[in-house]
């Protein structure tokens, strides 16, 4: 009977979730359904080691090719994930060379393409950090990712064929309304300056964190703006709570690693030894109220735990492997609080030493 007002109570945040991906779709801060912006230009400051505004117009993928085309040199360290992921930054590198090619909503076919865009110029990593979001093993397909690109990858580099994952429904897209770092993206958005023809500004070292917009860094991971990171921790807390479920269908109901996408994941990693290339698996913890409150949906609904499914296969592929993995989904394997987490998914910055070492 508990659980029944719980969720009675839960259903109270269904009219905010609607009023997100309206305020998502009309913003459209990545330019999905209104068109993209000035990632050419993003890049060239970065690569003269600026930090920039305008993080929220950029579109993640297509910074990530550019600078991937005129980097001068292999990033040693090179991290990709979903935005869960975006805040390794260069002081994990112990004096590497790094690059974060994370990018929102991340889904299987980026997991693939954030590296093989890299690997295209000859420019393989020392050491590549996978975030490995629990919905890239299951139903979560993002309109964003480049298809065409992974099949590529897959069939000149892998010898695989994708077949049916090869195949782009037009409507895809519009997960991304769902994507609580989208409507996070539209919100810091759309309280910018927008005056005709925005270009990305750079930011004095001095004042990133004193702005209230967020900055992209040059090493290509982002500082949240000041009132984000600094506002009451009951907010988190609260939106911990509203998209707690509707994650939960990001991810689908798991009750077995799919044998195509294992598959897949486990050539790629074969590919990747081969070239000598060192792997870390990075598991990005949820917020303990999130996660608590899923893992109730899932006793009470009679669904098989995703996540524990997924983080199982994930390590024992790591042991068959010989990789390191840090992180896990449950948070209480941490050792971690509510206070450690920004919202339901983000870890705090500070708190990320908690988890991840230097790499090396």
């Amino acid at each position: 009977m508990k659980y029944l007002k719980f969720f009675l109570k839960l259903s109270l945040f269904l009219p905010i979730a609607i009023c997100a991906m309206a305020f998502s779709y009309k913003v459209d801060p990545s330019g999905l359904f209104w068109g993209a912006g000035f990632e050419r230009y993003a890049r060239e400051l970065m690569l003269e080691g600026n930090y920039i505004d305008g993080y929220e117009r950029l579109d993640g993928r297509k910074l990530n090719e550019v600078y991937a085309k005129n980097v001068p040199y292999a990033p040693q360290v090179l991290v990709n994930g979903s935005s869960r992921s975006m805040l390794i930054t260069k002081d994990y590198a112990g004096g590497k060379t790094f690059y974060n090619a994370r990018n929102v909503g991340a889904d299987m076919y980026d997991l693939y393409t954030s590296y093989y865009i890299f690997e295209k110029e000859n420019k393989t990593p020392e050491i590549f950090v996978m975030g490995l979001d629990p919905w890239i093993f299951g139903e979560h397909n993002d309109k964003r990712s480049d298809k065409e690109l992974c099949n590529e990858f897959f069939g000149e580099e892998l010898g695989i064929e994708l077949g049916e994952y090869e195949e782009v429904n037009k409507y895809d897209k519009y997960l991304a309304l769902i994507d609580p770092s989208y409507f996070q993206a539209a919100v810091k958005y759309s309280k910018r300056d927008k005056s005709d023809d925005p270009v990305p500004q750079t930011v004095p070292t001095d004042l990133i964190y004193e702005t209230d917009t967020v900055i992209k860094a040059p090493d290509g991971s982002i500082v949240y703006d000041k009132g984000f990171r600094e506002r009451d921790q009951r907010y988190a807390d609260e939106e911990a709570m509203a998209v707690s479920n509707m994650h939960f269908y990001l991810i689908g109901e798991v009750s077995e690693i799919d044998s195509e996408k294992a598959k897949y994941f486990e050539t790629f990693i074969e590919y990747l030894q081969a070239k000598g290339v060192k792997i870390i698996f990075y598991l990005p913890p949820y917020h303990p109220t999130l996660y608590e409150l899923e893992t109730v949906y899932i006793n009470e609904s009679g669904a098989s735990n995703s996540y524990e499914v997924i983080e199982t296969y994930i390590r024992e592929t790591a042991e068959k492997y010989g990789i390191t993995v840090y992180g896990s989904y449950d948070p209480n394997n941490l050792g971690l609080t509510n206070r450690d987490f920004y919202d339901g998914l983000h870890v705090r910055s500070e708190s990320l030493s908690k988890i991840l070492p230097v790499f090396n």
